[in-house]
């Protein structure tokens, strides 16, 4: 039976994927739960199955699971598909101290679009590695993962995730960190690290060249990207690049 509503469930026990419970029905008892992927069980099975699943109560009495949950609380939440905005927000007021990991393979053009944003970013070199910053409407996953306010690992399928780990106005700062690494810190109950830029690194930001577009085909690209208005200037414009002076720092 669930350990969360109490229903009777199926053991699946395939030749293809992980085996694995599933409800008897085609309703589960968390609203928020999705449908899980060989990508969600590769995850969640490099931690203690009973660090798995675990269910808790809001204050309304809703339940909720969490992927995993570690010894020290920490929570850690993978997500493949699509998430509205407000639900990923309430799922990590819900479930913090906490961090995401997101599947940046679900669509094809997203690690395109991504090493575009990467390649007109800014760098900035640390003493403890390369800093990205990198304009947030240049890339679908970054807009759409900025405002949870907690750190979000991107997963491109690659020895490496890319850390979202700080925002400034329009600019997300962030970095490669190994996958491995990134388990072993939740296995200990910690969050991965930060690198941190001198101070001061704000005033220095210079426009970086957009692929020489004039101003009418890059707000064409933004229409593209969805965005309907802009509050700093893109970069590759005329002036200098306006960065917002209340910068919101992923939780340490």
């Amino acid at each position: 039976r669930c350990p969360g509503c109490g229903d009777d469930l199926i053991a699946r026990c395939g030749t293809k994927m992980v085996w694995h419970w599933v409800h008897k029905g085609q309703r589960h008892c968390d609203h928020w739960w999705e449908n899980e992927t060989p990508w969600h069980r590769d995850w969640k099975n490099q931690f203690p199955t009973d660090w798995q699943e675990i269910a808790a109560r809001d204050e309304h009495g809703e339940l909720h699971i969490s992927d995993v949950k570690t010894s020290k609380g920490l929570m850690v939440e993978f997500q493949h598909s699509y998430i509205k905005p407000v639900e990923a927000r309430t799922r990590t007021r819900f479930h913090n101290p906490m961090f995401w990991v997101v599947d940046g393979t679900r669509r094809k053009t997203d690690r395109k679009q991504f090493a575009a944003a990467q390649a007109d970013g800014v760098k900035h070199p640390t003493k403890d590695g390369l800093v990205e910053q990198l304009w947030v409407y240049d890339s679908r996953l970054l807009k759409e993962w900025v405002h949870v306010g907690v750190i979000v690992a991107f997963d491109f399928g690659e020895d490496t995730v890319w850390l979202l780990r700080r925002v400034e106005g329009d600019w997300a700062y962030g970095f490669a960190y190994p996958k491995r690494s990134l388990v072993e810190k939740a296995l200990s109950g910690c969050r991965p690290p930060d690198r941190r830029i001198a101070k001061g690194h704000a005033e220095s930001i210079r426009p970086v060249p957009h692929q020489g577009l004039p101003i009418s085909a890059f707000r064409d690209r933004l229409r593209r990207l969805g965005v309907s208005s802009v509050r700093s200037q893109p970069p590759g414009c005329r002036g200098s690049a306006r960065l917002t002076r209340d910068p919101r720092f992923l939780r340490d």
